[in-house]
């Protein structure tokens, strides 16, 4: 795991561009390298950081070059060494970027990325046609950002990356969609001109202009299968899954939050692995929110070498200065709180950890989708003045009520939802549901923060939603959550259930078919083959943070300070107004509350 870095036609001097890689140094602090080559008569530097995991000898440090190519590259290929079987080459190495450069060679662009199974972010430079390429993994798993200004173009792994002249403008659109979602989707970052390479692209620069095209989408097709034998190609394509991820030179750990998707990642993991393998995990000192009873169960019966944390508001009082720095833009999941503190801990016994992220949005696990589906098919049959009438009554609703409806703030698979209400309102407009009331009355700049591919979607099943999530939600929350949590102590996580493979079959299966014995059941029952029910079978409590009541408690002089800091955008007035609210009416805005804390 690493970061990359690159700058065409740059007035920066080697030493600071030395110093801009340095500062993404946590992500790969075994060695940092920068070399310059030419390009089209102008200088072109890449810049690496690396974490060895694969060939820990300096032979594999980047950028590496072949004749035609030089790479620097982000991620790992699970595959790599069966790939090696259909080269002939003189490895050097037994890195998986020399197998890249090696296909690259053979193979070409595309069809070697087809042949890929693993996450990455790869810039490559084709010495041959003067041609720069940024390739991002199918799911979004590794990051990417890019830009091209006054002719200058430059790619990171990591905003830090970038150059103070290349972030003088802040995104105001970005903005508005991170204090309404808790996170800045798709290719927009903080700053203007500065873009996220998105999930399945490829971005060619020939010296003059930009390239972008997909070159992966979820299937379309869906299968003719029985219940039984969707649970046997499961099984093999997830146990398969994980013994590419144990790749590595490396010790490798998991994660285990005591849930089903961590707890078969695990169970599967310590099947294949020899040793027992170790498990770590976070609970909370209050007991309302602590799950890490349920971990250790689940490890006691796999027989883990299991590790434990307990998080509480001083943890998060003391990583909030680390939060804003490893989140290099507003990022709202408080989630990452306990997930940092993880990634620490777990550093100090591995260097790998497996992730259970991804089983909700493939299996369809998230209460959401049912609440959302069976409301909006309810209100769908309801005259439009009926629509409007209870549109009004929503927007003087309690906002608590309406939140298991929808799950406002953490994605848009409710916009349809809401739209139906009162068709003749634009889903911009839509100041209740999305707490326009509150967003407006704080942030003074009116901005439509949908994008038209978002307002003209249909949102009719569960298979929308959970497809929208995973193009949207996963990406754009969860993953980035992961990623920087953990590279902010140097610790490599990978995301098995998240295979590209996996996630062919999955969204090929007939939503009838991955809800025939309840939700999720097709992990569940693969699950429960490997760890008895009664340690999993429990509601869903998700990985949250309490800070409703930190607010009110722990953190109130924290937020208190920050609303006096907050610039000339936004209406102290309401802000105070809105946090009294919660602090002493029993008011519940604590996703506002963190965002405006979490505003640079």
């Amino acid at each position: 795991m690493c970061s990359i870095l690159g700058y065409v036609n740059t007035k920066l001097s080697y030493y600071e561009i030395v110093n801009l890689n340095k500062s993404m140094s946590q992500r790969g602090p075994d060695n940092s390298s920068i070399k310059e080559y030419r390009f089209n008569d102008t200088n072109l530097y890449f810049a690496h950081n690396r974490l060895a995991i694969q060939d820990l000898d300096v032979k594999a440090n980047q950028p590496m070059e072949s004749e035609r190519y030089v790479i620097v590259f982000n991620g790992e290929i699970y595959n790599h060494l069966e790939l090696r079987k259909d080269l002939k080459s003189n490895f050097l190495t037994h890195s998986d970027t020399e197998t890249l450069l090696a296909l690259f060679n053979r193979f070409g662009i595309k069809e070697t990325i087809s042949k890929l199974i693993g996450m990455f972010a790869i810039s490559l430079f084709d010495k041959k046609e003067n041609k720069i390429y940024l390739i991002r993994d199918r799911v979004g798993i590794k990051p990417i950002y890019w830009t091209y200004q006054d002719n200058e173009f430059s790619f990171s792994s990591e905003l830090k990356g970038f150059s103070s002249h290349l972030k003088q403008v802040e995104n105001d659109k970005s903005l508005i969609q991170f204090m309404s979602l808790g996170y800045i989707p798709k290719n927009n970052s903080y700053y203007e001109n500065i873009y996220k390479l998105e999930a399945g692209r490829i971005l060619v620069f020939n010296g003059d202009s930009i390239n972008i095209s997909k070159y992966w989408d979820l299937p379309t097709k869906i299968l003719d299968i029985s219940y039984e034998d969707a649970l046997n190609k499961t099984e093999e394509l997830i146990k398969s899954s994980i013994k590419y991820r144990l790749l590595s030179d490396v010790e490798v750990g998991a994660f285990l939050s005591g849930g089903v998707d961590s707890s078969l990642v695990t169970a599967l993991m310590q099947k294949i692995s020899k040793n027992n393998i170790k498990t770590f995990s976070i609970g909370f000192e209050d007991k309302k929110y602590d799950e890490s009873i349920y971990a250790k169960e689940v490890a006691s019966f796999l027989k883990t070498d299991h590790y434990e944390y307990k998080f509480n508001a001083s943890d998060a009082l003391e990583l909030i200065n680390d939060f804003d720095v490893a989140y290099d833009e507003p990022f709202g999941d408080a989630s990452s709180l306990p997930m940092m503190l993880l990634s620490k801990e777990t550093k100090k016994h591995v260097t790998v950890a497996l992730s259970g992220d991804g089983g909700d949005e493939l299996f369809t696990g998230y209460e959401r989708y049912f609440l959302t589906e069976n409301y909006y098919n309810k209100f769908s049959k309801i005259p439009q003045f009926g629509r409007t009438l209870l549109s009004n009554i929503f927007k003087y609703s309690n906002i608590d009520k309406l939140e298991k409806i929808a799950y406002p703030l953490k994605n848009l698979s409710h916009i349809n939802l809401y739209s139906v209400l009162n068709t003749s309102v634009k889903p911009w407009e839509l100041d209740s549901i999305f707490e326009k009331d509150f967003i407006y009355s704080v942030y003074k700049n009116k901005i439509n923060f949908l994008d038209l591919e978002e307002i003209n979607m249909k949102f009719n099943s569960i298979n929308d939603f959970s497809r929208f999530d995973f193009k949207r939600y996963l990406p754009d929350d969860i993953l980035t959550k992961v990623d920087r949590a953990s590279m902010a102590y140097s610790l490599e996580a990978r995301v098995p259930l998240l295979d590209h493979r996996i996630v062919e079959f999955a969204y090929s299966l007939p939503t009838k078919l991955k809800l025939q014995k309840g939700k999720k059941s097709i992990l569940k029952e693969i699950l429960y083959t490997h760890v008895p029910k009664e340690l999993i079978d429990r509601p869903k409590k998700g990985f949250s943070v309490p800070l409703q009541h930190w607010f009110r408690k722990e953190l109130k002089e924290v937020l208190f300070d920050k609303i006096e800091r907050l610039d000339e955008r936004f209406n102290k007035k309401q802000i105070i107004k809105i946090a009294n609210m919660h602090i002493y009416q029993n008011k519940n805005y604590e996703y506002i509350l963190w965002n405006l804390m979490r505003v640079r």
